[in-house]
């Protein structure tokens, strides 16, 4: 900016000496102006400076003229507004002189200042489970323009505030996250309390955490035995299945968990019969199952087992025999032995993988899997032999297999590759299967190229392309119904979420779909567009898509051309009180895709659910579909599903039933209605006497106050004290534990535990933990802050808008957080008799006052209260002349 020149018709011409510094909110810059002309200026010369509104002038110096001068220079400090918004402002500085007018403007930008600064101002030492905790914060706008932003916690709500808050610069508010903490098993363990600030425009949000021990609630029997559990019942099936009706009747014993107290032996059995049925759809066929764990090390499952041991050979088959499995630091191995039992193509199988470990992310295998087939009207073994190797990290994920199989005299061979890339900008994936003709492992014939690439454009805008070609014929369970059509697809598409309750979707996509049944259901080729919308809040869930496009039957008679198609689903859930959810399923289709003529028809699809979970005791679902789409990929179709479960700890009572339609089957009723109750008892077995138990015994000391009746908590167990402090607990399960103090009504106030509280307790097996609690009565702190004046006249001679003062009180026993209240007054009450820190600061705004001796050290004392004072004054600018340059000091 030097060489800003103004003129008129005098000789007279001003200009700016300097480039002054950044203009900051709350600061000051100099400016030196010359005012120069060829003949001597004029005794009418005079000067006047213009200010952006707000702005101070804080000193200024007029030149000493001498008769003849043809060049004076004026100084000025001229001083920003705190919180001065960010823009262009202009300085004027005028001349007049002989009657005319010179103008110099001095252009001056403040930059945009985003700052957000987030306080915890209150919380509670401890929470009990089943209370509500809450944490109040203070958030300041700390920036130079109002702040529009939204609030977020992770482990709870913000109570009472709108979705979104907008702050002038320097203005503050309070708000309270509460959650409801969880009854769980634990002892003793931590609740986080979170909140997050999310400013738009891209800036980094703010974020505080903070931890609060938590104790249970509930007083837990101590169990000297140890145990392991089991539950013994029974159930009656009823279903109506191929036009005939069947009932029978099961027994069922099921138990899972470590046979020793050190847990190095783990047991998981199922026993379920006798075999009167198969009707594997609802889980009531007959199971014996074992699986035994050593250390962690060594795995061994017996009986009915799901075998999985890889994605070419076999991904999950059920069925009898034996399994083991061991790991160690570089190596592992597997061999199994299994007969399939819902398989109907296949009988025995055996084999085994042997892993070589890098490390934990990374792996290479090799697998052998024999099996005994049935294959088009033929019984013949398929032998396998593959090379397969995984790495698994955070960001990049990769799973290969080669494997070559021999039967029937030729070879053929199969593949798999999945490969998974995460950046913070791009996601990748990437799914491969070929398994040959004569390959018969899990997939036979089989072809599939699923690839998907995604660009994340900002946090919220994603987008991306993806094909499919999916030509497989997976080897599934009964008990695992589903089908598989050809599909051929490609897409591209368009992901928007502006927030975590709303998502937009768009894509268009290009497809092909044929049925593999026999007849088949469908074939079909389109083009279409979609668009959907998700909507995700606490008490109401919805999802809408809508298409249009064109499609053509391939499964008509003469060949129609394309079609007009398009349709509509809503599936709207809510939450009608805390522990219910009702949602629906609303959908229409106007298409010619499954018509065998090629007709154009409007279809109806609707239904409904209901979710129902009432005191962790009772349990019970529903759904209802009045048809299904015939290109729906399913698992079961259920039209009708209905299942209660009412859990009173010791007796367990079940109820399912349903109808449902089972594909792959060639039976003409498919109207399969099924009706199952079950009943458990739980036992939990003894299986010897615990030695471990701990015993914790303790003691109030101090003086001049009473010791009796104080309520002890440790973990779920509570003790009174008696007249002499004491306190036991005998029979403790080894754990760590916190152990709070509630004091009688009588005598407690001003009396505080001088060891930090809840304090944790670490109960060892077999040992007896001796805890003293000294107890003392109390000493207070009461402050209060004065505002004192300006000295210069340049400066705010009053503090018309008094800052934001924050006290924090530290020391070994905690910290406490206060504000001051109307009158500028601060308390601190029951404070623990000791050595205590004490400051007094102003956030955002320590460059605009000073706070003499913000920082002291305290030692409280029993029964008295020290009576403090602070004071602040505005942080004032000097300014140093002399005859040779002009020198600008802070003075604090």
């Amino acid at each position: 900016m030097t060489g800003l020149n103004g003129y008129g018709q005098t000789p007279v011409t001003v200009t700016l000496a300097n480039v002054p510094d950044a203009v900051v909110p709350g600061g000051h810059i100099t400016l030196f102006f010359d005012v120069k002309s060829t003949t001597p200026l004029p005794d009418s010369l005079r000067e006047e400076i213009q200010l952006p509104e707000k702005w101070r002038l804080l000193s200024q110096r007029r030149p000493v003229r001498a008769t003849g001068d043809q060049r004076v220079r004026y100084f000025y400090v001229i001083a920003a507004p705190a919180g001065c918004p960010s823009g262009d402002y202009l300085v004027k500085f005028l001349v007049h002189a002989n009657g005319e007018e010179v103008t110099t403007q001095v252009p001056l930008t403040i930059g945009q200042i985003r700052s957000i600064e987030l306080f915890v101002v209150t919380q509670p030492e401890f929470v009990r489970e089943g209370d509500t905790l809450r944490l109040t914060y203070m958030i300041r706008n700390a920036g130079n323009n109002a702040e529009k932003f939204l609030l977020k916690s992770d482990h709870g709500k913000v109570e009472q505030t709108a979705d979104s808050l907008t702050l002038e610069p320097g203005a503050d508010t309070h708000v309270t996250v509460s959650q409801v903490i969880p009854v769980t098993d634990n002892n003793a363990w931590q609740a986080s309390s979170n909140l997050s600030v999310m400013m738009t425009g891209g800036a980094e949000p703010v974020y505080s955490v903070t931890s609060i021990p938590v104790f249970s609630s509930k007083v837990r029997k101590i169990d000297r035995y140890f145990r392991f559990p089991v539950e013994v019942g029974g159930g009656y099936l009823s279903y109506r299945y191929g036009g005939r009706t069947v009932t029978a009747y099961q027994y069922q014993a099921t138990g899972k968990g470590f046979l020793d107290q050190k847990e190095r032996h783990y047991l998981d059995f199922i026993v379920r019969g006798p075999n009167q049925f198969v009707f594997p759809a609802v889980g009531t066929y007959d199971q014996y199952s074992l699986d035994y764990a050593w250390r962690k090390r060594l795995f061994v499952s017996a009986g009915d087992y799901v075998l999985q041991l890889n994605n070419l050979m076999e991904f999950g088959r059920f069925g009898r025999g034996l399994r083991v499995e061991q790991q160690f630091k570089k190596v592992a191995y597997t061999v199994f032995y299994q007969k399939a039992r819902f398989f109907m193509n296949q009988k025995d199988s055996f084999g085994g993988k042997f892993l070589y470990k890098f490390g934990e992310s990374a792996h290479i295998g090799v697998h052998y899997a024999s099996k005994n087939v049935f294959f088009h009207d033929r019984r013949f073994w398929s032998h396998m032999t593959g090379l397969a190797a995984n790495v698994h990290t955070k960001e990049f994920n990769l799973e290969s297999e080669v494997s070559a199989g021999q039967a029937i005299g030729k070879t053929d061979y199969g593949a798999f590759l999945r490969l998974q890339l995460a950046k913070k900008w791009i996601s990748i994936t990437s799914n491969v299967i070929y398994a040959g003709k004569h390959f018969y492992g899990f997939y036979n014939n089989s072809r599939l190229f699923n690839n998907n690439i995604g660009f994340n454009i900002t946090r919220k805008l994603t987008i991306g392309a993806s094909n499919n070609f999916s030509d497989v014929n997976p080897s599934l369970d009964a008990n695992l119904y589903s089908v598989s059509p050809k599909d051929r697809s490609y897409i591209g598409y368009i992901s928007f979420q502006p927030d975590q309750r709303n998502r937009f979707f768009l894509f268009y996509s290009k497809a092909e779909r044929k049925d593999r049944q026999q007849p088949a259901a469908f074939h079909y080729s389109e083009n279409f567009s979609n668009f959907s919308y998700t909507l995700t809040s606490q008490k109401f869930t919805l999802f809408y898509q809508g298409r249009y496009g064109y499609s053509k039957n391939h499964l008509a008679p003469d060949d129609n051309g394309r079609s007009e198609s398009f349709s509509n689903l809503v599936q709207p859930v809510v939450r009608l009180f805390p522990w219910i959810w009702v949602g629906g399923y609303f959908e229409h289709q106007h298409t010619s895709k499954f018509s065998a003529s090629g007709t154009v028809e409007n279809l109806f699809f609707y239904g409904g659910n209901a979710r129902i979970n009432i005191k962790r005791n009772l349990y019970a679902s529903f759904l209802y579909r009045n048809n299904y789409a015939p290109d729906e990929l399913y698992v079961r179709r259920s039209f009708v599903d209905a299942s209660v479960v009412l859990d009173l700890k010791r007796h367990i009572f079940s109820f399912s039933g349903g109808r449902s339609y089972i594909p792959n089957v060639g039976n003409t009723d498919q109207n399969t209605l099924f009706f199952n109750v079950k009943y458990a008892l739980r036992l939990n077995v003894p299986l010897g006497r615990k030695k471990n138990i701990g015993t914790v015994k303790g003691q109030l000391t101090g003086f001049g106050f009473r010791k009796q009746g104080n309520l002890i908590q440790l973990g779920s167990h509570k003790f009174m004290t008696d007249s002499t402090g004491m306190f036991t607990f005998n029979g403790v399960a080894p754990d760590q534990y916190y152990l709070s103090i509630t004091q009688n009504e009588s005598g407690s106030d001003g009396v505080v535990p001088v060891v930090r509280m809840p304090m944790l307790v670490d109960v060892r097996p077999d040992s007896l933990s001796v805890v003293e609690i000294p107890l003392t009565r109390t000493g207070s702190i009461a402050g209060r802050i004065e505002f004192l004046k300006a000295k210069q006249n340049g400066l705010s001679s009053v503090l018309t808008e008094k800052p934001t003062v924050l006290v924090k009180l530290h020391g070994e026993n905690g910290s406490y957080l206060t504000e001051l209240n109307d009158k500028g007054e601060f308390s601190f009450r029951e404070i623990r008799p000791g050595t205590w820190e004490i400051s007094v600061f102003i956030p955002g705004s320590q460059d605009r006052f000073v706070v003499e001796d913000s920082n002291r050290q305290l030692t409280v004392e029993t029964d008295k209260t020290l009576d403090l004072s602070f004071r602040i004054r505005p942080n004032e600018k000097r300014i140093h002349f002399s005859e040779r340059n002009f020198e600008v000091s802070v003075k604090k």
